[in-house]
């Protein structure tokens, strides 16, 4: 049976952006809104499928030089930031309460870093992976929530035998 490398990798981003804002909360789909807790960050899978097809569909994987069926496999997913008047991360030495726009403009950079420098586990190799910027940034007064979300493109060896 081949890997399952979707929710390997999907898993390992989720595990990483919990370990990395413990006080924030990481949802792997959209959350009902009753169940949501803020501040959120929400990664969405929204595509997959065959990057790149290789001819005569044989790759090597890793330091083993054993060749195997497979092809580049790419991912897309969403992440969407939302935080709440009532949402404070502390911050810095000394510590600083962020709070509303200042919060989601640290978040932003944040979970940026945290995907860009992401690891994974060895059964997992990793040809590239693109976050694109952040965009829909803005403030819905009525519910008095701030927002942003940004698109991210990870391609790897999908390998079956």
């Amino acid at each position: 049976m081949p890997n399952d490398f979707i929710n390997i990798i999907e898993r390992e981003i989720i595990d990483q952006l919990r370990d990395t804002f413990d006080t924030a909360h990481v949802f792997g789909q959209f959350p009902e809104a009753v169940d949501i807790d803020y501040p959120a960050i929400i990664v969405q899978l929204v595509a997959s499928g065959v990057d790149e097809q290789f001819m005569g569909r044989q790759i090597t994987f890793g330091s083993d030089d054993t060749p195997a069926t497979g092809e580049v496999y790419g991912m897309v997913l969403n992440f969407h930031l939302i935080v709440d008047k009532e949402s404070v991360m502390s911050v810095g030495d000394p510590e600083e309460g962020y709070k509303q726009r200042r919060l989601l403009n640290y978040l932003m950079l944040n979970v940026a870093n945290t995907v860009t420098d992401l690891t994974f586990p060895d059964t997992v190799e990793i040809m590239e992976r693109h976050l694109q910027a952040w965009s829909e940034i803005g403030y819905i007064p009525e519910l008095e929530l701030w927002g942003a979300s940004a698109v991210c493109m990870i391609s790897f060896k999908n390998w079956r035998a």
